[in-house]
């Protein structure tokens, strides 16, 4: 537990300093005097005044700010060192430079986690042989059935599944020429790929083999009550032969509340459990309270491969990420499926726990959202104050100061109204 939250405050107190440090540094750029550069909030800890700036380290480590002068209405004296004196651009520089910050930091960051190395699905590594296939996937339409070896895409050698997500994730909207053996014969087909797949498994709707391995298993959820342990194999269902993840998936979505047997490989042994699957409010989905349990590699990358693979990998968390934000605007997501600052404090812990690539990677994620929650256009975030900044710039002059403490004190009721149903998310989480 200390572990935990010695490894919380420090990941935090590095994203809100990265943070902070953009305003503060843009805001002296510009002219700006600074009052104070505060991390974290509440009661002071260590306080120290250099020239015109109070450095603070706070009590509450769940945030900071940077106090120019003339930022409030109330305590402007038309000094031209002042945040309200400065044009409309250089407002908006300061503005934007906190969140740019946690983009760059979060760019930065991502690379290292594969030049220091991480771990790795291993089918990686093996040969492209198909072992799911989905309905109505490209994959299904250009003819590939489950057992095909992928040889070569678009006559480029593609002898492991590494290299054939990266030719097919490279080449988005497009017809792929790929040639394959099935049995004794080698054939030829075009599949046409689709904007929206990405590098991962099931590219093009065609999957590895992914035997149906119980990897971690949700507190109070039908697996954890039906005694089903990390490492259990699902072999059958109902009686059913079970032989791929995708296909356990697939019959646990057909049988929601309704009981069914499952027969797991333990160790060897055969063992036969009754589980009835439910709907996970936070997902939406059918489910049994299991993630995927496969092996890994440990795997460390050259530095040109790296930037690459890290500039690909926050560029699809900023993607899903606006993705997650669309379901929320149009209620297809819950609001049980967030988190607050407990869980980022479990991820911290489990992530410190397991090695420095996963800590700098939960880093860079959360520097990532930091950046794109503070540009969302409410009142209070960084976002607000850009849109209010939009409408000066505009209209010639600056918005009405009573029209401002309104949107700001609606924003604020907004932002706490969240942070109470994250924080009871993260309660509930504790006692399932």
């Amino acid at each position: 537990m200390l572990y935990t939250i010695i490894s919380f405050i420090i990941v935090l107190g590095i994203l809100v300093v990265i943070h902070e440090w953009g305003h503060f540094f843009i805001a002296r750029k510009n002219g700006v005097r600074i009052l104070k550069f505060s991390v974290g909030f509440g009661p002071k800890l260590i306080a120290k005044k250099i020239g015109d700036t109070e450095y603070v380290l706070s009590a509450i480590p769940l945030g900071g700010y940077v106090k120019m002068a003339g930022e409030n209405p109330d305590e402007i004296q038309k000094a031209p060192d002042e945040f309200a004196s400065k044009s409309v651009w250089q407002r908006a520089q300061i503005v934007f430079a906190g969140p740019f910050m946690n983009l760059i930091l979060a760019f930065a960051l991502m690379p290292l986690v594969f030049l220091i190395g991480t771990d790795v699905p291993a089918y990686l590594d093996q040969p492209a042989k198909i072992g799911w296939i989905d309905d109505h996937s490209p994959a299904q339409k250009a003819g590939l059935q489950t057992g095909d070896v992928i040889l070569s895409i678009k006559q480029r050698n593609t002898a492991t599944w590494e290299k054939v997500l990266t030719e097919i994730g490279a080449n988005p909207n497009s017809k792929l020429e790929i040639s394959f053996q099935r049995g004794n014969e080698i054939k030829t087909v075009d599949l046409v790929s689709s904007a929206d797949e990405r590098t991962g498994v099931g590219m093009g709707g065609m999957t590895p083999e992914i035997p149906a391995t119980v990897g971690q298993i949700k507190k109070g959820y039908p697996a954890d009550k039906g005694g089903l342990e990390p490492g259990d194999r699902i072999v059958a269902m109902n009686g059913a032969p079970i032989t791929h993840w995708n296909q356990m998936s697939s019959s646990v979505k057909a049988n929601a509340g309704k009981e069914i047997q499952v027969t797991l490989d333990r160790k060897g042994t055969l063992i036969n459990k009754t589980l009835t699957p439910i709907k996970d409010d936070a997902s939406g989905q059918v489910v049994i309270g299991v993630s995927m349990g496969q092996s890994t590699v440990f795997k460390r990358y050259g530095l040109v491969e790296s930037v690459k693979k890290g500039f690909i990998k926050t560029a699809e968390l900023t993607r899903l990420t606006f993705d997650v934000l669309k379901q929320l605007l149009t209620f297809n997501l819950s609001l049980k499926s967030l988190g607050g600052p407990i869980m980022i404090a479990q991820l911290t812990g489990q992530a410190a726990h397991s090695g420095m690539g996963d800590l700098i990677s939960l880093m860079a994620f959360l520097s990532l959202q930091l950046a794109i929650m503070n540009l969302l256009p409410i009142p209070v975030l960084d976002g607000g104050w850009l849109i209010f900044l939009l409408i000066e710039a505009v209209m010639g002059k600056p918005l009405n100061q009573r029209g401002m403490q309104i949107a700001q004190t609606i924003g604020f009721a907004g932002l706490m109204t969240l942070f109470i149903v994250v924080s009871y998310n993260d309660i509930l989480r504790l006692f399932r």
